[in-house]
């Protein structure tokens, strides 16, 4: 059984966010009434309810209390807080807004490399099935030209996977048995089409 002080998360004993980047404007985002914006600490208890909501599902037939599953998912954004700001320091964590600058997902995205890799997308139950998770992809797929964009799904999400394999990315060597790695690249221009 899972034992734990059942105190709150302490969000102001996480470690911080890097310091933000200039985001490009970017029409397509704004036509879709979405918005990014850096990822601050007074945002840190959005996401925490954010990956609270995204992992009870899987706790619901758990024999543990309400509290009890609370407190295993705050340890869970604990660690996944820690582990990514620590693993990804030049990363791009960013908040998704809707229109009215209310929160509604998560974007971290680590562009420092010849390889993009996007570190983890998170829309709130209310924000997905919209659309909106495709075009941001299609916002990072667009913004990183030939830059191919790596990502890791869980195995268990067939629905993302199914959503990348649409976006073009494809499945790559490297599953380590709870993720599976896929790779975009953006198609070469056909230089035969060209009139000479």
């Amino acid at each position: 059984m899972f034992q734990r002080d059942l105190r709150p998360v302490d969000c102001a004993a996480l470690p911080a966010f890097p310091p933000g980047t200039a985001l490009p404007q970017s029409a397509p985002l704004r036509a879709a009434g979405l918005r990014l914006r850096p990822a601050t600490a007074d945002d840190l208890d959005f996401l925490r309810q954010l990956h609270a909501a995204w992992r009870m599902p899987e706790l619901l037939f758990l024999p543990w209390t309400a509290a009890q599953k609370q407190a295993f998912a705050d340890d869970q954004f604990q660690l996944q807080h820690c582990h990514v700001v620590r693993h990804f320091p030049d990363a791009d964590f960013w908040i998704v807004t809707d229109r009215d600058a209310r929160p509604i997902g998560r974007l971290y995205l680590d562009r420092a490399h010849a390889e993009w890799r996007l570190v983890d997308i998170l829309l709130a139950s209310s924000a997905q099935g919209q659309g909106l998770g495709t075009r941001l992809i299609e916002w990072i797929q667009h913004e990183a030209g030939g830059t191919p964009v790596r990502l890791h799904v869980a195995l268990n999400n067939p629905r993302a996977h199914a959503l990348y394999r649409r976006l073009g990315f494809a499945d790559v060597p490297g599953a380590d048995g709870m993720h599976r790695p896929m790779l975009w690249r953006s198609e070469p221009e056909d230089c035969s089409l060209r009139s000479g």
